[in-house]
């Protein structure tokens, strides 16, 4: 193969591997912000809604690793 293909196919993918991560940051971001702005009156209520987060993320994960694996 062509090394300027092989560069240019290169930057391509570190482009796109970037804009993913920035994109899924940007998500998970956006939730721990609606749990921060939900302004809980009892840490218990607060803790709640971070382990239901935890719970999507780790559901998350899992699903991505079984899909990656089958």
């Amino acid at each position: 193969m062509d090394e300027a293909l092989i560069k240019q196919i290169k930057n391509r993918l570190e482009s796109e591997i970037r804009q993913r991560e920035q994109d899924v940051v940007e998500f998970w971001l956006e939730e721990i912000k609606k749990i921060d702005a939900k302004r809980h009156k009892e840490l218990a209520a607060m803790q709640n809604d971070l382990k239901n987060l935890i719970t999507r993320m780790q559901n998350r994960l899992k699903n991505l690793k079984s899909s990656r694996s089958g």
